[in-house]
């Protein structure tokens, strides 16, 4: 083999590994944005339902794991943000049969709801759970 086809070889390679990576990149963008897009139109829906932007709402956040131990260990860790918490065990649930609800009194910003939904989402992952969203009702404008 000869010094230009080695070269040739290893341009293929690396340009395949590039290809990969950018695949890789940008279903993680899209995976991230549907989460985002869910944000953005629950928080869009309610103020088109006469909520006031600048109260603050009553959130609760629904979250689903395996086991009691990694429910309340975020439970715990949550608290210390303000949160509260309560862990059920739902055994019609099947294999995340350990629900974590939280509830937060905050105000709706979006790059906010955004920021937390992707903790939420990264903090159930880690135990082995899944973060299912989150719902408020509209506080009315005075």
């Amino acid at each position: 083999m000869n010094f230009s086809a080695n070269w040739m070889y290893l341009f293929a390679i690396i340009g395949g590994g590039i290809a990969v990576w950018r695949i890789w990149q940008n279903l993680n963008k899209l995976r991230t944005r549907k989460n985002d897009t869910w944000d953005e139109r629950l928080i869009d829906q309610l103020r088109k339902h006469g909520s006031d932007p600048f109260k603050p709402h009553d959130v609760d956040f629904f979250l689903a794991f395996p086991t009691r131990e990694a429910a309340e260990a975020l439970s715990a860790r949550l608290t210390t943000e303000g949160f509260d918490t309560d862990v059920v065990d739902s055994p019609e649930n099947g294999d995340l049969r350990y629900s974590l609800h939280l509830h937060k009194s905050m105000l709706l910003v979006v790059p906010d709801m955004k920021a937390l939904s992707r903790r939420l989402t990264d903090a159930a992952k880690e135990k082995d759970g899944r973060y299912d969203g989150w719902s408020a009702k509209p506080v009315p404008r005075d």
